[in-house]
């Protein structure tokens, strides 16, 4: 099998749900953790969608990630809390933080939640767009261990970061929350994966050999040694290097963890909740009508908000069916029969 196909995504979910079960995860955990896979396929996201499901069940094999554990939470000062995932998955432990986040901001006017010990988190831009939801400011930030570490420091050869993502959200009047959800790099890490599992070429400028070559070959990621990915920014990158930093410093460093540990284990997050006010989201409307009020470059392409592309792209795949590509799909059929689950009618893409 070479080509993507299409699955009815409630048949689709129901596979993904009965393989983390038989893995172990609560249904609770399972349903969490499909659910936000199935959002990201939805947005267009198919770097964080379903094609991590292998991953995830390769990481509960290896004992990376206990399928039923929950996350536990230390208040250290007003507006302060420390989160222990416990291994447990990514997603069900950030979306207790920013749960947590939002509980001590209304008490505190500000929050800020690190969190360690956790799998793969998926799209961090859900944790602050929980938060913009409940009608506060939210900020997330992600860093990965050293076997995460894909990025290379502006000038550097082999990677020293992970994709460190950046993520914020805000409310605003008579509308979606505001989502931006960006990586440190040029690209993240699981956009490489999805352009190979499709045979795609990354894009210019994206990726280096091991050598140090400029290529666009998305295996060399995968190579042994492995190439790296490029900060954000191109001749710029220090920039991106820059921000990947401030990332390790405010989710790694604050949790306790040093960054260059070749024995520290899992995800890790911080969360930033803050109070906004009665009038914010009004004026929040007035600047994203502002901003979109600049005329066009090309008129087939409005100036839209952060997030919004991804909105409309939810708007139009509706409720139809989730475009999984070949590799993902052969993983997820081979690894259903060897537990005796029903395996989803599919079609050509």
């Amino acid at each position: 099998m070479t080509e993507p196909v299409r699955v009815e995504r409630a048949a689709l979910a129901a596979l993904c749900n009965g393989l983390l079960v038989a893995a172990g995860a609560t249904a609770g955990n399972a349903a969490a953790v499909v659910d936000h896979l199935i959002e990201a396929d939805t947005l267009g996201l198919k770097s964080h969608g379903i094609i991590r499901v292998p991953q995830y069940l390769d990481d509960i094999a290896a004992g990376g990630i206990d399928p039923a554990a929950g996350p536990s939470f230390t208040l250290s000062a007003p507006g302060r809390a420390a989160c222990d995932g416990g291994k447990g998955f990514g997603q069900v432990v950030g979306a207790a933080m920013a749960k947590k986040a939002i509980e001590l901001a209304r008490a505190t006017g500000v929050a800020f939640v690190t969190g360690r010990h956790m799998g793969h988190t998926g799209r961090i831009g859900a944790y602050p767009e929980a938060i913009a939801t409940a009608g506060l400011v939210g900020i997330t930030v992600c860093s990965g261990p050293r076997s995460g570490h894909w990025v290379a420091p502006f000038g550097g050869r082999d990677g020293r970061l992970a994709t460190n993502p950046i993520a914020y959200a805000f409310p605003v009047a008579d509308g979606l929350p505001v989502v931006a959800d960006f990586s440190t790099s040029v690209v993240p890490e699981g956009v490489v994966r999805s352009l190979r599992n499709r045979g795609l070429a990354a894009p210019a400028g994206a990726l280096r050999d091991a050598a140090g070559r400029e290529t666009t070959d998305p295996s060399v990621l995968y190579a042994t040694p492995r190439g790296s990915i490029q900060p954000l920014g191109g001749p710029f990158g220090y920039r991106g290097t820059a921000l990947g930093i401030l990332v390790d410093v405010l989710a790694a460093l604050l949790a306790d963890d040093d960054a260059e540990d070749p024995q520290r284990e899992g995800s890790n997050l911080a969360v930033l909740a803050i109070s906004a006010g009665s009038g914010f989201a009004g004026r929040a409307e007035r600047m994203a009508r502002y901003v979109r009020s600049s005329p066009a470059n090309d008129p087939a392409h409005p100036v839209m908000m952060p997030g919004e592309r991804e909105q409309r792209e939810a708007v139009r795949s509706g409720s139809g069916p989730i475009l999984v590509d070949a590799p993902t799909w052969q993983s997820l059929c081979e690894r259903g029969n060897r537990v005796q689950l029903a395996i989803p009618d599919s079609r050509p893409a």
